[in-house]
Formats: C-alpha cells, structure tokens, sequence
C-alpha cells in the first residue's frame, strides 16, 4: 500500500472516572491526607461514581444515597457538575495540543486524537501513548487509551482495554468481539442475540441490505463508519489558548494561610502551561468558593507580561493577605485567558566583551530604555509588581505624556494593569530639557531673589517661551530658564512679564 493510501490513525483517551476525578484528583494531585475517605458522587440522590474505598465498603454505582449512607456512615457525596466535567475535557484538550493539533471531544468522557503525523515525532506509536498517558496521570486522572483505524473502533479499544492492533482493520481487529460491547442500541442488540448473532464478525458476514431493512439506515450508517467504510468526519477544537484549573477540598478550610500549598501548585501548573506554549500573561484570577458560591475573586496584574511562578506565588500570597470577610474555602481556582507571545533570549555570537552593543542606542549615541538590558527591565517589573499590589490603586500608576504643551499638564496617568510594550523610539531633535520633578503649583521666589542679579543664580540657558492657555484662563505667557543655585542643584524657574514676579517650576537635580 503507498503512503498516501494509508489510513490514518485515531488515539482515543478515555475518562471512566471524570465525575470524580473533577473533585478528587488522582496520582501526584491527589490531596494529601484523603487517600482513604469514601467519595461518592451522585445524580438525583443515586451515585454516578465511586472512589476505591468508598466501592470498598460495598457501595455501588446506582445506589440511592440514603441507602448509601447506611452502608458507610462517613461516606461524602457531592453533586455531580457537568459543567465541571466539560471544563477538565477542554483543559485536558489544550494540554493535548503539545502532541497533535487534530483533537476533538467524543463524548462526555472522550477525547479523540489524530496521530498519524505524530508518530515519527515522538519515537513512534508505544512512547506516544506513554508521553499522552504520563502526561494525563499528572493533571490528576485516570486514563485509558485505545487506537485504532477509525474513530469509532478507538473508543471502544479504549473502553474494553483492547490491545494494540490498529495495523489491521477494525473489521478484522475487533472480529471476536461481543456485539454489547459495540455500543449498539440494546433493542438491536437483543434481536441480534435471538439470531444467533452474538459477535462483529457474524454481523460483518450478514448481508447488508438485509440488515437495512430490519434495523435501519442508522444503524447500517454507524456500522460502516465503525468499520471505516463510510466517512467519519471530525471537527477538531482550535480555541485560543486558555488556562483552567482547579483544587476541591473534602474538608472546607478555614484559615486563608493554609491555602498557599495549593495555591503554588495551581501556579506551577499554570508556569508549565505557559512555557511549553511560549507564552507570558499580564493577568490572571484566582477565585475561592464555598459550596459552588463565588466568595472572593483575587486579580492579580502585573506590570508586564511575564511567566514567573515565584512572582506570581508572592503576589498571590499578598492578595490573600488582604481578603477579609471570607470564613470558609472547599474549592480554589485559577483562570487565565489573555496570553502574549514570550520573549526569547538571544546572545550575541561573540559575546559582548568582542563587540559593540550599539542596538540601544539612539542616533546621539544615548542609551535608549527600550534596550536595557532583560534582567534589570525584569527587575524594575517585579518591583512595581510588588508595590502596586500592596499599595491602594491611586497610589501606583504610570506615566505617559499628555496632549498639551504647558509642563504641569502635559503628562497623565496610566494605569500599569494596561499590557505593556517596550517600543524603540529616538527622541526628537532639539527636544528641550525638562527637570524630572516638577512643582505644582509653581513656587513663588521673594522679590530679592532675582535670578538676573542675585549672586547666588549662575545663568545656565534660556529664555524659552510657552504661551499661555487663554481657553482655560492661563493668560499669562512664561519665559523659562535653567539656573545653578548656590553651585549646587539645577532649577527651573520662568517669569511673568505682567506680575514682574519669578516662579520655581523644577528640579533637575
């Protein structure tokens, strides 16, 4: 057969315990301490699921609840949430994409892989399934894989742990096969057994149109996609990338501090999510429930898009420090949603001792701040990440220029929540010297202190005029000047013709 005739191969993963595992994770997630608690979740007051020691005890998947308690009297039941299940699924799906972009859901408890293309990749079909299946068991469930030819023959390898012969066709492969374990519908199934037809192969070997007229063009349909005779096309998810994970608590906790532990957890995950996606965030919430409730939403931004778990875990620890009015916690999670492309590290190839650094400089040879060097812009982020978190949001905000050419007005704030971008700029020619602290409003100088004759003022530059703002009552135009007071510090200071009177505007330094 050529290449191109190949079929593809379909992987299919399997949850049987996803109702459970939403609220208990298994393996290194598990919570410590609750290896031995009986969990059951229920479904109108029957159990949908089973942990290993509640099922110890006796229980049974279908058991009403109030009989179930009988049975086992420290037995915890909590609600089953489709939604929660739905939500693990498409997490589940973006972890995935690290082995193949062709996934799907197939299912409440499914996901479907397309890997054919993958395999020469990753060393071939066995150390796939290994990574895939590793790879799951550490996000906190139990999974069970099946390939094969076909979609529909995949996920029933999965769920009856059929063993690894997807070289052969689903026909052939899964001929012994037991026509209850195919997923047909009960009714069909039963005709079939009164015919004696009890096995894939006896059905395969039935005529076909026969079999029509009996069960349908449904049934005949979903035979041939099984077998791969009719197309089974798949819609394969390509959301935007998304962070969702979350931690239940069997016992509600009630001191905020305990939850550090889980809370770097959530973010190790998080950081793990980010790096082998080359992503960074400016932004994320963790939220602490209480019985399903939302009780409190901790935001955390920061000054520039970054993926630190040690900054992140420092200024969640300061956000939860601030809660108050929060008694108790049974489930914390952590969302992100807002991701921008990480910034790689390149080192000359010389190193920086042989060359020149001239890529920050502007053309009058100035450093440019745009260039600075990584770590000490990193720096200056975690410090302003650190102050804007513990200071109230009036007190910490940026700066950026204002649409107008008076000094006092021509600058704004900005918030420092806002994503940031480093932008290489050269200033403009002959851009004229402004002090770094300016004085509002400007200081009046005493009549003796008259820059032009007082011995102490050592004339530096000027005079530049700044009109005056008639629209909103500034009708005054100010001539400015750099003056050296007594040798020392650098002032601004301009004067009003119609006041005769000097003002002290800046410092330089």
């Amino acid at each position: 057969m050529r290449k191109k005739d190949q079929p593809k191969l379909w992987l299919c993963l399997y949850l049987p315990n996803l109702a459970l595992e939403v609220f208990y994770p298994s393996g290194p997630k598990q919570p410590p301490n609750d290896g031995l608690k009986p969990i059951a979740i229920i479904q109108q007051q029957r159990i949908e699921a089973l942990s290993y020691h509640a099922a110890a005890t006796g229980l049974r998947v279908g058991t009403m609840a109030s009989h179930a308690y009988a049975l086992c009297e420290n037995l915890t039941c909590i609600e089953k949430s489709a939604a929660k299940e739905r939500r693990a699924l498409a997490q589940i799906a973006q972890w995935l994409y690290e082995f193949t972009p062709n996934v799907c859901p197939y299912g409440d408890q499914h996901l479907i892989l397309e890997v054919s293309s993958s395999l020469k990749l990753f060393s071939g079909l066995n150390h796939l399934k290994y990574l895939i299946e590793e790879k799951t068991t550490r996000l906190g469930y139990t999974p069970k894989l099946g390939v094969s030819q076909t979609p529909l023959a995949a996920k029933i390898s999965a769920e009856i742990d059929c063993p690894d012969n997807h070289q052969q066709s689903p026909g052939i492969a899964l001929k012994s096969l037991q026509l209850i374990h195919l997923q047909l519908p009960p009714p069909s199934v039963m005709k079939l057994e009164k015919m004696g037809i009890t096995i894939l192969k006896q059905l395969i070997d039935l005529p076909r149109h026969t079999l029509k007229k009996r069960f349908g063009d449904a049934f005949i349909h979903y035979l041939e996609r099984l077998l791969g005779e009719r197309a089974d096309p798949q819609t394969f998810i390509k959301p935007a990338p998304k962070f969702d994970s979350d931690i239940f608590f069997m016992n509600t906790v009630d001191n905020l501090q305990s939850l550090i532990f889980p809370i770097n957890r959530l973010l190790n995950e998080l950081s793990a999510f980010l790096t082998v996606r080359q992503l960074q965030l400016q932004h994320f919430n963790l939220r602490l429930n209480y019985r399903g409730q939302l009780k409190k939403d901790l935001s955390i931004h920061l000054a520039a898009p970054d993926n630190d778990a040690d900054l992140f875990l420092k200024l969640s620890e300061i956000k939860l420090n601030q809660v108050q009015g929060v008694q108790t916690v049974d489930e914390l999670s952590l969302r992100a949603a807002a991701f921008y492309p990480a910034k790689l590290k390149s080192n000359q190839l010389f190193g920086s001792a042989t060359l020149p650094d001239t890529a920050g400089m502007d053309q009058k040879g100035q450093a440019n701040q745009a260039a600075l060097d990584p770590e000490t812009l990193k720096q200056g982020n975690d410090l302003l990440n650190l102050l804007q978190h513990q200071l109230e949001t009036t007190d910490c905000f940026g700066l950026r220029l204002g649409n107008d050419h008076r000094p006092e007005k021509d600058w704004a704030r900005t918030d420092l929540t806002q994503h940031f971008e480093q932008k290489v700029t050269n200033p403009l020619p002959n851009w004229p010297e402004r002090p770094t602290f300016l004085i509002e409003p400007p200081k009046r100088l005493q009549k003796h202190l008259n820059p032009l004759q007082h011995p102490d003022f050592d004339y530096i530059k000027g005079p530049e005029r700044i009109n005056s703002a008639w629209w909103d009552g500034d009708g005054q135009n100010r001539d400015y000047y750099l003056y050296r007071y007594r040798k020392q510090v650098v002032y601004w200071i301009f004067y009003r013709a119609l006041t005769h009177r000097w003002y002290l505007h800046g410092l330089f330094s």
